[in-house]
């Protein structure tokens, strides 16, 4: 499976869109939604919160997808970024 993640252009409406949305994610990684909400909560997936929205970017997802297509055990919390501030 492969997810493209490219920045909106507003000349091309149907270009895709770099944040998908927790269904979106759970369904790339064929995981329920609450898989993929804990994953956000416990900081082992990347989001953009807005209000009580949340939204995954692409590129991790494709990130995720393309360490265990190179025949690696890919982990979501080894991939995340670090929290900004981070522990000591």
């Amino acid at each position: 499976m492969q997810i493209k993640a490219s920045a909106p252009s507003t000349e091309d409406p149907s270009s895709p869109h770099p944040l998908m949305t927790v269904r979106e994610a759970a369904q790339a990684l064929r995981v329920s939604e609450m898989t993929v909400r804990r994953a956000i909560h416990d900081r082992a997936m990347p989001a953009v919160v807005v209000g009580r929205a949340y939204r995954v970017p692409c590129t991790f997802i494709t990130r995720l997808l393309d360490v265990a297509d190179g025949g690696l055990t890919a982990v979501a919390a080894e991939l995340a970024p670090a929290p900004a501030g981070g522990a000591a």
